[in-house]
């Protein structure tokens, strides 16, 4: 498909005679074609550790990472989400930081940045690991587990499940607790639930009902899947020859207030939550549970983009990101056109505007570049409200 096809580009009003000549080359480089179509046979397998509803394309975020950045830059990502963005920050050469309230989030992350590149030692520990929850499996009691997560489960597979979740986030092992997280709900064999849907929990027992599919309500051993899955993440890593000397930093906290000094960032490549399209808490309420957070309903409140709080809070971050950003540096926000009840909200041009109002001159508007959203890649309900990708490309002055 062409360029003219798929998306728009789109040179902002604002300034178009002022942009200068190295950010005009960097924007004319921008080109769907550069990500647009499968990526799953080519980028690093430790971007498919675990499902993330709205996570960014690791193509575009591979080109945007080498448009606005160079090798040995500061690249902050601080919606950081599954860590698309940090990876690919990583994996380019540069320093990634990364932030993201959500526990789910912060877990992932910090498996991909920490990925062992030694393949063989993290076998080793799994082994090893695995014994000791084979041991205690046995003596673990679910008695004070609810009920909407026990019928996800065989009663043998659930002690197995929570005793891994509880030794692996005591021993801090992000990598394997985030392919615990990716193998936890799905329908085909090689995960440990009854079937459901592989992104929100939710049981397939209608599709599937016990008596005429027995073999899908059996027991499931942790030990074989856990294998398997930490032999896919690598798979195909593409690990660097850089990688054991990689610099990274991952936060879990809000992005209005980043313990972060004044001009310390040489890039920030975000892609914010989507304005009330979807409920990141709700959504992952089964993994967020086994994390330790109970009570998703509290959680989604402060993630998710509520059309009330949404310009208020986002005001704030944009002023926060602005502080941060060195002089001339770039902030690329990868945002989401949200149609509901036949009403558009042109989140790219909201924001845009609300970055020149509330920073004055600290943010010039660079551009507004269009790709649209194949109708294959809206995973849910929810995303089909979503019918572009809009990058917003911002320098501050």
């Amino acid at each position: 498909m062409s360029k003219q096809a798929s998306s728009r580009y789109v040179m902002s009003d604002y300034n178009l005679l002022n942009v200068d000549k190295s950010t005009q080359q960097r924007i004319m480089k921008l080109d769907a074609a550069l990500w647009n179509g499968s990526y799953n046979g080519k980028e690093s397998t430790l971007h498919q550790l675990s499902p993330f509803i709205g996570k960014m394309k690791s193509g575009m975020a591979e080109t945007l990472v080498h448009l606005f950045s160079n090798p040995g830059d500061i690249v902050l990502d601080p919606f950081c989400g599954s860590g698309v963005v940090p990876l690919e920050a990583v994996l380019a050469g540069r320093s990634a930081w990364a932030n993201d309230l959500n526990p789910y989030a912060y877990i992932i992350t910090k498996g991909k940045l920490g990925a062992p590149e030694n393949e063989d030692l993290v076998a080793r520990k799994t082994e090893t690991l695995l014994s000791e929850i084979k041991r205690e499996a046995a003596d673990t009691d679910f008695c004070e587990v609810p009920d909407w997560v026990r019928e996800f489960f065989h009663p043998d597979t659930l002690r197995e499940v929570l005793t891994a979740f509880r030794i692996f986030l005591k021993k801090e092992e992000y990598l394997l607790t985030s392919c615990l997280l990716g193998i936890l709900h799905h329908q085909r064999p090689g995960f440990l639930s009854y079937p459901a849907s592989h992104l929100v929990p939710y049981l397939r027992n209608r599709k599937f009902p016990p008596e005429m599919y027995p073999e899908m309500y059996e027991y499931r051993d942790l030990r074989s899947r856990l294998i398997a899955k930490v032999k896919r993440a690598y798979r195909r890593p593409n690990f660097p020859a850089h990688w054991t000397k990689r610099k990274y930093r991952v936060w879990q906290t809000n992005t209005m207030s980043l313990p972060l000094e004044d001009n310390c960032v040489d890039a920030i490549i975000t892609s914010p939550p989507y304005f009330g399209a979807l409920d990141y808490a709700r959504d992952n309420r089964m993994r967020l549970w086994f994390l330790g957070y109970e009570n998703w309903k509290d959680l989604d409140d402060s993630l998710t983009a509520r059309k009330r709080d949404y310009i208020p809070q986002m005001s704030i971050c944009l002023k926060e990101m602005c502080r941060i950003l060195k002089p001339q540096k770039y902030c690329i926000l990868v945002l989401g056109d949200v149609e509901k009840n036949g009403k558009t909200q042109r989140t790219a041009e909201i924001l845009s505007d609300l970055a020149m109002e509330i920073t004055g001159n600290g943010f010039v508007i660079e551009t507004i570049y269009d790709d649209r959203i194949p109708d294959n890649r809206r995973s849910r309900r929810e995303t089909k409200m979503t019918k572009y990708e809009r990058i917003l490309v911002m320098r501050k002055t």
